[in-house]
């Protein structure tokens, strides 16, 4: 059943009130978010129907359009969802739009939060584009929401959840406000370092094919560079050369890492590396601690491209801890509550170098025992099953609510076989090409 759409102006002043005081002081909870790109936005109908035994709630409140499902025999427990990146360009990119927890086709995740007596609550946040920052904030803005919309029942614990940017919203979250989650639960999640990828990957191959793309001429760059590289699995031998360097310097040889390079390999050569650029996105973007590395035999060395790589340096001011934007700067991996993360062996888009960092930041905080990783074994960005998804889920809710910490995978290790303990199904095709050849013929 559908219920009434509750066409609420909620006000999270009290939350951004607090938050805003708290990150003057740098070290201290809290978050100052990028600000929203400058424009109008139209928001999307948030109606939906409900799931058989749940009510569902919809409408406006002041981080954009919500929605809230919560199942008639409820636990007490409450899931916030974070979306993931929703391009700000083109026809609908001033829409904005909310979904429902969980990736892949049917939403099988929501079904499973329902039928485990968890309630939910989605925002569309109250802007599109790479905004992980205001996500947050909106995404906290739903508590009280949910709270008046369930006719004043509170919930007796929140877990934080969310989808490639909406993983680097649950990190975030978890970071700035260690406590007022019971855990936070990372699918994909993106990061700053994300941003360094692009640029280490769109150095390397102007290195490689001589071709700088930019944003005025990009359709002629684009063009140079499929010519001078070839298409996934079809690489030229410069393109075997940058395809060997994304997969190492993505996290190394691993299940799928070419099968999922497939849908990513020319979009992130062709990311433009602006030195000049105010977006705080170009200011904190660096490859300079870049250590590039390719397989051998493929007629370029490391210290070749070490030596003749373009470097861009990050802009400290931005990245630094003093920065003005928390959700610019490296996690600290300064985790008080459990924090579980799930990760495909093959994205190429958000890899799984970025949890390697995370772990490396998470143990330098000296706080390894919040934070377990999963690695599944599949291609592409997000591709996990329901069962999956549940699985992490459920270990979450089972750490947070016994103190039991749940297995992961260590993904510091060698990587090449990685992911078989929490991949469920089996992919077609596993365990993938993990590792380029120098002569096609053995690709």
């Amino acid at each position: 059943m559908i219920a009434r759409a509750f066409v609420l102006a909620v006000s999270i002043a009290a939350v951004g009130g607090a938050v805003n005081a708290a990150s003057r002081e740098r070290g201290k909870p809290g978050i100052t978010p990028a600000p929203c790109p400058d424009q109008a936005w139209e928001e999307a109908d948030a109606s939906f129907a409900a799931l058989p035994g749940a009510k569902a709630s919809f409408g406006r409140y002041d981080g954009g359009v919500y929605r809230i499902e919560i199942p008639e025999k409820w636990n007490g427990e409450l899931v916030l969802w974070a979306h993931g990146y929703v391009a700000n360009g083109g026809a609908q990119g001033a829409r904005l739009r909310v979904g429902v927890p969980g990736v892949g086709q049917g939403n099988p995740f929501r079904e499973h939060l329902i039928s485990q007596g968890f309630a939910w609550a989605a925002s569309s946040y109250r802007c599109n584009g790479y905004v992980p920052g205001q996500g947050l904030l909106d995404t906290i803005g739903l508590t009280d929401l949910f709270t008046k919309v369930n006719e004043g029942k509170a919930p007796s614990r929140i877990y934080l959840t969310g989808v490639s940017m909406g993983g680097h919203v649950t990190l975030l979250g978890m970071q700035e406000f260690p406590k007022a989650f019971a855990g936070g639960l990372a699918l994909c999640a993106s990061g700053p370092g994300e941003m360094d990828f692009l640029t280490s990957v769109a150095a390397a191959a102007e290195l490689i094919t001589g071709v700088t793309v930019t944003e005025a001429t990009r359709a002629q760059d684009v063009a140079k560079l499929t010519e001078l590289l070839g298409k996934p699995p079809s690489y030229t031998d410069k393109g075997r050369q940058l395809a060997s360097i994304q997969v190492q310097i993505s996290g190394g040889p691993r299940p799928f890492a070419l099968d999922g390079l497939e849908a990513r390999f020319t979009d992130n050569a062709s990311t433009v590396v602006n030195d000049r650029g105010a977006d705080i996105w170009n200011r904190v973007r660096s490859n300079s601690d870049v250590k590039y590395h390719i397989d051998a035999g493929l007629g370029l060395t490391d210290d070749a491209i070490n030596a003749g790589v373009r470097r861009k340096a990050a802009d400290q001011q931005a990245r630094g801890p003093q920065g003005p934007y928390e959700e610019a700067i490296p996690f600290d991996g300064r985790f008080e509550r459990p924090v579980l993360t799930l990760h495909g062996s093959g994205d190429l888009y958000v890899p799984i170098s970025l949890e390697q960092s995370l772990r490396r930041a998470v143990d330098a905080a000296k706080s390894s025992s919040s934070l377990v990783q999963r690695i599944v074994r599949s291609p592409g960005h997000c591709n996990f099953s329901a069962e999956e998804q549940a699985d992490a889920f459920d270990a979450l809710v089972a750490w947070a609510r016994t103190g039991k910490r749940p297995e992961g995978d260590d993904v510091l290790g060698d990587l090449t076989d990685a992911g078989r303990k929490f991949t469920n199904p089996v992919r077609a095709g596993d365990p993938g090409i993990i590792r380029v050849q120098a002569n096609a013929a053995r690709d």
